[in-house]
């Protein structure tokens, strides 16, 4: 279980910049409802939350003390679609270093981005730093291994795990909670927790080709 700082809303971010990075989480959020904005209708869409750590960026503390010397942990929260012009779609370009070939998006399981390391760029927002882009790691570069541990987290009932449910911060648990994903889950039998949920990848990546 990954630790959690964001106590009372504070939560220490990282300064804007280049970062190497390693993939710690992939968190299937369900349908969720978007309010729309300008006159425009709002929408309901399949999301996820993919976490990151950054090794190379330690926390000092500030907010927590517990934190101090972990790797600063910053997240982004998007639509689950592969379609050419999604931002999903986009994101993994980058990361991958091309585009998906039709075999590759056939066999595409998000379960496989977890533990690769990428490099983000981070850029200030107000209050808060996002996820700006992602690309793979560039010739020589190499990610220190991974600090927090691995979460992944899927509403497809074939891999529903209540027990990695209940480890994620009570807000998320919350949304998980209210999508119609989950009520279908919970509609014909609780399922029983299993430890498939936070099983690192077979093999761990070694930098060379493409990452997944």
């Amino acid at each position: 279980m990954a630790l959690k700082f964001s106590v009372g809303g504070q939560f220490e971010n990282p300064e804007p910049g280049s970062y190497i990075a390693r993939c710690y989480g992939f968190i299937d959020l369900g349908s969720q409802p978007h309010p729309g904005f300008q006159g425009k209708p709002g929408w309901i869409s399949r999301d996820c939350r993919i976490n990151f750590e950054l090794p190379l960026a330690l926390m000092t503390g500030k907010y927590h003390a517990e934190s101090r010397g972990r790797p600063y942990m910053v997240s982004m929260t998007l639509k689950q679609s592969l379609a050419p012009t999604s931002k999903m779609r986009k994101m993994l370009k980058g990361w991958r270093g091309r585009d998906f070939t039709p075999e590759e998006l056939q066999a595409y399981v998000p379960r496989k981005m977890v533990g690769v390391p990428c490099r983000l760029t981070l850029v200030e927002n107000g209050d808060f730093v996002n996820i700006e882009g992602i690309s793979r790691l560039a010739a020589g570069e190499t990610c220190p291994p991974q600090v927090n541990p691995p979460i992944y987290f899927s509403l497809d009932p074939d891999e529903f795990d209540a027990a990695t449910m209940h480890d994620l911060g009570e807000k998320t648990q919350e949304k998980i909670a209210a999508s119609p994903e989950y009520a279908e889950l919970m509609a014909p039998k609780k399922p029983e927790p299993t430890e498939a949920g936070t099983e690192m990848p077979d093999e761990a990546f070694s930098g060379d080709g493409v990452p997944f």
